[in-house]
């Protein structure tokens, strides 16, 4: 079989014909998610930088995360009652908080394979804990599941 044969009976024309609208909504989708993820970006970014050109002092607070055979994440909900300013540094994530004490709304879920089930997720919900930070220094903010609490230690820079 030549190649001629080959595209006769694939028929590229003709799927083109009979499905032009398919192939142009997908593209039109890919092209609309890819134009509201950069403008998304664009958006984080400049918020960003208005909150450390008001708080130049700002602390960095890293957040646990780790993907392989279980999925583990920590995510902060509030800032002081506000959205938290989140940045995105090297595959990790977590969010500024201005130096003194801050009360931030945090929660953690762990999921891991399942017997019965595919997977299984743990999660403690929203807590609302009570955060004090220096000015410049950045932090880790995990989850001990062993003793089921909060951990926020300093980081050496």
């Amino acid at each position: 079989m030549d190649l001629q044969q080959i595209l006769d009976q694939v028929n590229l024309a003709g799927l083109w014909q009979q499905n032009w609208f398919v192939f142009l909504m997908i593209g039109a989708a890919m092209i609309g998610s890819i134009t509201f993820g950069m403008m998304r970006m664009r958006g984080a970014k400049a918020s960003n930088q208005n909150f450390l050109a008001a708080h130049p002092d700002a602390s960095k607070v890293y957040l646990a995360a780790k993907a392989i055979m279980t999925t583990e994440a920590a995510k902060a909900h509030s800032v002081n009652g506000g959205k938290p300013e989140v940045f995105f540094e090297g595959g990790k994530s977590g969010f500024y908080l201005a130096p003194g004490q801050n009360s931030v709304e945090i929660s953690y879920s762990y999921s891991r394979p399942g017997v019965l089930h595919k997977t299984v997720t743990t999660s403690t919900g929203i807590v609302k804990k009570e955060l004090v930070v220096e000015a410049n220094k950045s932090y880790f903010l995990g989850f001990d599941r062993k003793e089921e609490r909060f951990t926020f230690e300093l980081l050496e820079n």
